[in-house]
């Protein structure tokens, strides 16, 4: 097969497809995954891996490894990861998807004031498990229809946790408006664990990419990367309807 190579011309390596795994990865991976002795393969999690992870970000470098980020957008949103990419979370972001989601009739006055003034990077809130600073994605599409329960709530409402966490619970208020703004989308990305920035993977790569040589599809991993991603490395943007989204059973359809 010919493999996939991001603008910049590095080669992109996708865990559920191991014909993209640069060999020297390979080898390792089937080697811990032969040697593994597991009773059912959803323990691959359990294993001692702690330190093989700095190994295999190693034999990564150079390389991007594709990663997927769940959201719902609306038509204009998409345009702009098209063309600007992927923005960390912050303040600036939040205040910027409310106030064009007003400018285009979306929203109503009240409607922005009270996202914004419960929004997770409001300023004054006591941060709690906050995802500022960074964009939230997982390493396996497969895994998606494996974990629906992970992905359905940022596929279903609008704004991102940032904005709809107060609100999702809430069904005679502000949660049916925000069900109704944008469609489900699913972003496929390039990420460059090697880069500036202390990302975050859990379990972690390395069990992600044994969890797929036993042949367990479920296998993923939470990834929260501490920088921008570049237009260059945005590599899609799938709705229901387009067989990207539509091949994964189980995801919302509006």
């Amino acid at each position: 097969m010919t493999l996939a190579h991001a603008a910049d011309g590095r080669p992109v390596v996708d865990v559920d497809d191991p014909a993209t795994w640069p060999r020297s990865l390979a080898d390792l991976i089937y080697t811990i995954a032969d040697e593994a002795d597991l009773d059912e393969p959803d323990l691959y999690v359990d294993l001692e891996l702690t330190d093989r992870e700095e190994q295999v970000r190693d034999l990564l470098r150079g390389r991007l490894l594709r990663a997927q980020h769940a959201t719902r957008l609306l038509d204009h949103e998409a345009d702009a990861i098209r063309a600007h990419g992927l923005r960390p979370l912050d303040a600036a972001l939040v205040d910027d998807r409310l106030e064009q989601a007003h400018e285009r009739g979306c929203l109503s006055d009240a409607e922005r004031e009270v996202l914004r003034s419960q929004s997770m990077v409001v300023a004054g809130r006591q941060r709690v498990a906050s995802r500022e600073g960074q964009v939230c994605l997982t390493l396996s599409a497969e895994a998606t229809s494996h974990g629906i329960n992970g992905v359905w709530r940022l596929l279903s409402f609008w704004g991102g946790e940032a904005i709809y966490w107060q609100h999702c619970d809430d069904a005679d208020g502000m949660a049916q408006r925000l069900r109704c703004l944008g469609r489900p989308a699913l972003v496929t990305a390039y990420v460059d664990l090697a880069s500036p920035g202390r990302h975050l993977v859990f379990k972690s790569v390395v069990h992600t990419f044994v969890g797929k040589a036993i042949g367990y599809a479920p296998a993923n991993a939470d990834v929260l990367y501490r920088n921008a991603i570049p237009p260059q490395h945005i590599e899609s943007i799938a709705f229901p309807g387009d067989p990207a989204y539509d091949r994964l059973p189980g995801l919302p359809s509006a």
